[in-house]
């Protein structure tokens, strides 16, 4: 049991690490002027630990409740501005990459013999 929660730790950090540095500059060239950065890289944090829990619990269905519940929250006036629209796309596969690059080192780590 130690072990799993020692590899989960291990590769979310290290994925958050790589989505701090690579969020920067998609902000950078996408994002509007002022946006509100710490709500970003909060619902950002939270949004890849549930998917990371998910995966690693064997829940594959996390990544379509994870889409549906991003389209939901997108569904608004239908005169948004492009620029927005294509951060959205971008940084929702850049995530989804993220998450599923955490969930890849988590099994690597998980099938070594035990280690802790």
């Amino acid at each position: 049991m130690e072990q799993k929660i020692v590899a989960f730790l291990i590769a979310y950090l290290s994925g958050e690490f790589v989505a701090l540095f690579v969020f920067g500059i998609i902000r950078h060239r996408f994002a509007a002027k002022g946006t509100k950065l710490n709500v970003a890289i909060v619902k950002g944090l939270i949004e890849r630990l549930a998917v990371l829990l998910g995966l690693a619990a064997n829940i594959q269905s996390i990544i379509t409740f994870f889409g549906a519940i991003k389209i939901g929250t997108r569904l608004k006036d239908a005169n948004e501005n492009r620029v927005s629209n294509d951060y959205f796309l971008f940084g929702n596969f850049v995530s989804i990459t993220i998450v599923l690059l955490e969930f890849y080192l988590y099994s690597l780590l998980m099938a070594q013999p035990k280690w802790v």
